[in-house]
C-alpha cells in the first residue's frame, strides 16, 4: 500500500508571512534625505517626489554684496573672501505633497 501525500499548511504560511514582512520592512527603509516638513524621507515617499516633480535642489548661495564705501582694504578682502569661497554642497529635499507629473 502506498502512503498517502499530506500537505501541510503552515510551513508555507510562515515562510509567506516572513516574505510579506521583509517587503514591507524594505520598503520602508529611511533615506538620508530630507523632507520639507523635516525629518528623514522613505524610500517610497522619494520615488514618488521623483515621479511627481517633489525634489528641490537648493540653488547655489548668493555672495555677499561688495562693502559699502570707497575703502579699498575692505574691497580687496572681500574680493579675497570670494575668491577662497567653496562652492556650497549640493542638497537635495523631497516635497511628499507635490502633485505635478514628471515632465520626462
Amino acid at each position: 500500500m502506498r502512503n498517502l501525500e499530506r500537505h501541510d499548511f503552515w510551513p508555507g504560511f510562515v515562510v509567506a508571512l516572513i516574505g510579506i514582512i521583509l517587503a514591507f520592512c524594505g520598503a520602508r527603509n529611511l533615506t538620508g534625505i530630507e523632507t520639507v516638513d523635516g525629518g528623514n524621507a522613505w524610500e517610497t515617499q522619494l520615488i514618488r517626489a521623483f515621479a511627481f516633480d517633489g525634489l528641490q535642489f537648493a540653488s547655489k548661495l548668493e555672495p555677499p554684496p561688495p562693502p559699502p564705501g570707497d575703502d579699498p582694504e575692505a574691497f580687496e578682502r572681500w574680493a579675497r573672501q570670494n575668491q577662497n569661497a567653496e562652492p556650497p554642497t549640493w542638497k537635495v529635499r523631497v516635497d511628499t505633497a507635490a502633485k505635478a507629473a514628471c515632465p520626462t
